[in-house]
């Protein structure tokens, strides 16, 4: 099966779980912000964001590796001694988190408003690490289908036990946390049956196998965390400045309207990224383990272009509609904040766009370098925090956030071509955003003549995509025939 077969399956089942979690995410974050206050959920969105903070130091130079150096294992039939060693690396791990955490115990007090919080954070990052860890064999095995099913089932199980927790028990945010925790907990042991990483366990250990395993995941996996330290550092600053110069009902506010960002965005693009990762990673090398660059860059500007064509006319929908979203999402007291949602959502889009562009800095392991550009990102989101907050609030912090996001992108666009040179088809580009924008307008007429927050965002998403997709029939960005046939022999398939 091909490459591009292997991404449009991969695309559908990633889809289907990640669109079923973000509706889900958005229906929670509606309710959440209908329950509490924007202080309390203020509070608990930086429990929350410092949590995963936390849990990206010790996953994902991991998580990242075993992307990287699984394929190698299984090419030269060492599959067995990749899963004993990473279940050993696993479980070293885990108890470095809990010595860690009874260490930093002792502190707690300090924490202050935060302090009941302690242990179930501490229990939140020691489930999503395991089930990280567990997900990404998952990934990196091509098994989508069972990824799709414990996504699914993890995101359901963590609305459900979460509201459950708040009605029944605890009218608290750190209810929606143990909600979550103890739904990854439920998950943990079919997801290490369907890895099968235990079946090598039995194996002999040695101890110097261990030592060039951990070594060779460290030199590439920890200029990794890095990187991911400073993605967190984006996403972070911000709270925490507002939390600094304004309050925490300020940062319940801006988090409340990132989270339908994220939701919406999530939708189409996490499938996308889901899917292209293991492709680009396992095809890059040819049968002599030498990188494959035509192959690799030819797999970049594919689903570059693919992730354009589908996100830049939702970015134009959210401009138009982003008042009605917050309304229909958000509490009350959150929906003024509606105005940062196209502001992060072209922010965030472009930052995506370019985890496909950096893949040719992974393949050529110089992921020194994607630590420098997300290290000077971070900090002009650093900069621009403090001098946009204090003047502006929530609106500039979220300015702030999408300018440092696109510098990311810029600066791996811009030294690419030391490597895998990342090109993105212009001329393609131009057509998308002429047919997008002819589309937005048709669709903004549509919003005087139609009444009702909910008919409008369906029927302008209705009247939207068939514009925009006739438009790029006409003007042939999309192949009449190549679709026709693509969904004949679709049909074929299934029936």
């Amino acid at each position: 099966m091909s490459s591009v077969k292997n991404f449009g399956r991969d695309t559908i089942i990633y889809g289907i779980a990640v669109i079923i979690s973000a509706f889900l995410g958005a229906f929670s974050v509606s309710i959440y912000t209908r329950i509490f206050t924007a202080k309390d959920y203020g509070e608990y969105n930086l429990v929350l964001s410092t949590s995963l903070f936390i849990t990206t130091l010790f996953s994902q130079w991991i998580q990242q590796s075993i992307q990287r150096y699984r394929p190698e294992y299984k090419k030269s039939g060492k599959i067995n001694d990749f899963n004993k060693n990473l279940y050993i690396l696993t479980i070293v791990t885990v108890f470095i988190i809990i010595g860690l955490s009874f260490l930093a115990s002792l502190f707690k007090d300090k924490l202050e408003a935060y302090n009941n919080y302690y242990w179930a954070s501490v229990c939140l990052i020691l489930a999503q690490f395991i089930f990280l860890i567990l997900g990404s064999l998952l990934q990196s095995d091509f098994k989508s289908k069972s990824y799709k099913n414990f996504i699914l089932i993890n995101s359901i199980f963590k609305f459900v036990l979460s509201v459950l927790l708040i009605f029944l028990f605890y009218k608290h945010p750190i209810s929606i946390i143990y909600g979550t925790v103890l739904a990854q907990l439920v998950l943990i042991i079919p997801m290490i049956r369907s890895t099968e990483i235990l079946s090598s366990v039995t194996n002999n250990f040695c101890f110097d196998d261990f030592c060039f395993f951990v070594k060779k995941f460290i030199l590439y996996g920890f200029p990794m965390i890095g990187w991911f330290l400073g993605n967190s550092i984006l996403n972070l600053t911000d709270r925490y400045m507002l939390a600094i110069f304004c309050s925490s009902k300020e940062v319940g506010i801006y988090s409340a309207n990132f989270s339908i960002v994220s939701s919406f965005l999530g939708l189409l693009t996490t499938p996308l990224l889901s899917a292209a990762h293991p492709i680009i990673m396992n095809g890059a090398y040819d049968r002599n383990n030498e990188i494959n660059v035509p192959k690799v860059k030819h797999l970049i500007s594919l689903f570059s272009k693919i992730y354009l064509l589908i996100t830049l006319p939702l970015f134009i929908f959210v401009f138009l509609f982003h008042k009605e979203i917050a309304t229909i999402f958000l509490g009350e007291e959150y929906r003024k904040g509606s105005i940062i949602i196209p502001i992060l959502f072209f922010g965030i889009l472009v930052w995506n766009v370019s985890m496909f562009g950096h893949k040719g800095f992974e393949v050529y392991e110089k992921t020194k370098l994607m630590l420098l550009f997300i290290l000077f990102s971070a900090v002009i989101n650093i900069a621009l925090n403090y001098l946009l907050i204090p003047i502006y609030g929530y609106n500039g912090a979220s300015i702030a956030t999408m300018l440092s996001m696109i510098s990311y992108s810029f600066l791996v666009y811009i030294f690419s071509y030391k490597f895998i040179k990342w090109e993105l088809d212009f001329k393609s580009l131009i057509k998308v955003i002429f047919s997008g924008l002819i589309a937005g307008f048709f669709v903004y007429l549509l919003k005087d003549f139609v009444k009702g927050y909910i008919v409008q965002l369906i029927s302008g998403a209705i009247l939207g995509l068939l514009i925009y997709i006739l438009i790029l029939l006409l003007i042939k960005e999309i192949d009449y025939k190549t679709v026709k046939k693509w969904i004949i022999n679709r049909l074929k398939n299934n029936y």
